[in-house]
């Protein structure tokens, strides 16, 4: 069960990259990757990282809870389910800030 789980998380986050990546800012090379509390952009990445970051970071801290649970599977699978639900959450809210962002300097 929870693999499947797994698999329908990183389906939607690479739909998310996928739909980010063609209609989020596309004239722009780099996107904004970090903002201060006052709203500025503190730093921008390349267009196809800022995109990925997510993803990969998803894709890492999966493999890194596999290693480090092995032993407890009941905890090993209540963190990965966690992960499911919160990493395509926060990718959605990353690539409507840069989105909200883009729109608004120009």
């Amino acid at each position: 069960m929870i693999y499947a789980a797994l698999i329908l998380s990183i389906a939607g986050m690479a739909a998310i990259a996928i739909w980010a990546y063609r209609n989020v800012a596309p004239e722009r090379a780099h996107l904004p990757m970090q903002w201060s509390t006052n709203g500025t952009v503190n730093w921008r990445a390349p267009r196809l990282v800022a995109i990925a970051a997510t993803p990969l970071l998803m894709l890492a801290l999966i493999g890194l809870v596999f290693v480090l649970s092995r032993d407890d599977h009941a905890e090993r699978d209540m963190a990965l389910l966690w992960i499911c639900f919160i990493a395509p959450a926060l990718q959605a809210m990353h690539m409507a800030l840069v989105a909200r962002t883009v729109e608004n300097e120009e």
